[in-house]
């Protein structure tokens, strides 16, 4: 029930608690400290025509708008396709560069923030790290383009489906990304793989469609994402945790050392195992 924004008296319990899915205590207070809302919102979408270039994107977006940048959403051209399809949402741009971007911003200054946002843009196009862009001039059209990232209907209605949430080096992301899609190809050439993340958190993800049924297929498609994420040093699971589907998976993120640890604090917290039994961690 911490009241302070700094209090540096032993061990922070909380950060402990958080991604430990209900394994190792109940939840039965909080303490929320409430934020005055920004005053406005910019938003673009833009092409970009080499996936190299995001993350020069990525820096150049930083420091131009240091302070003020909170999105920084990454769709591979496999997953805006699918999501611009016809009869699903409408494609601000074309829909054949190898990569897109979603960048906003808020702040406390509309008028002036759109002025810097919009010269954050220019000097990308001025560069070369962005070959198309599209602002958003009100509220519906910012809504237009979120929903090409958030509104997911028509990407996952194959099935059967499986979604996956890792997260690793931002300089590695192109090459992982390649060796997923190539691993996924080669098993189910019929089959859809789309790539999108926040780029900005070092966090992808993947809807992986083999289009085929049978009882090894999503251990197939695990494989295919989780093996080569080991020589990258990256996470299984970057939001939404390990729980059950992942317990076999873990490993590739932590080492022996590393889980005995979390079950010797598993086993101090929770000496009768009645909290969550049977998740996160494995055997």
């Amino acid at each position: 029930m911490n009241r302070m924004l700094k209090n540096n008296t032993g061990y922070d319990l909380k950060q402990l608690f958080i991604g430990s899915e209900g394994t190792l205590g109940v939840v039965t207070r909080v303490v929320v400290a409430l934020q005055e809302a920004p005053a406005g919102a910019h938003t673009a979408l833009v092409a970009v025509d080499d996936v190299n270039k995001v993350a020069l994107l990525l820096r150049h977006a930083s420091r131009l708008l240091a302070g003020q940048l909170t999105s920084f959403e990454v769709m591979w051209n496999d997953f805006y396709r699918a999501q611009t399809a016809p009869g699903s949402h409408d494609a601000p741009v074309g829909r054949d560069h190898p990569v897109y971007v979603i960048l906003e911003t808020q702040g406390a200054d509309p008028a002036a923030d759109a002025e810097r946002f919009e010269e954050a843009i220019g000097a990308a196009l001025e560069r070369g790290l962005v070959v198309d862009a599209v602002i958003a001039k009100s509220g519906a059209e910012r809504d237009r383009i979120w929903a090409i990232r958030e509104n997911l209907e028509a990407s996952a209605a194959d099935r059967p489906m499986f979604a996956y949430d890792v997260s690793l080096p931002i300089r590695d992301m192109p090459a992982y990304v390649e060796e997923v899609r190539a691993r996924v190809t080669a098993r189910w050439p019929a089959g859809r793989f789309l790539s999108f993340g926040h780029m900005g958190d070092g966090n992808l993800h993947f809807v992986i469609c083999p289009r085929e049924q049978g009882e090894d297929v999503h251990r197939e498609a695990d494989a295919c994402v989780y093996e080569p994420l080991a020589q990258y040093g990256g996470a299984v699971s970057a939001e939404h945790g390990i729980g059950l589907l992942k317990k076999p998976w873990l490993s590739l993120s932590r080492s022996e050392s590393e889980i005995g640890l979390m079950r010797l604090i598993k086993q101090s917290l929770d000496p009768r195992n009645i909290l969550n039994p049977g998740k996160v961690l494995p055997g």
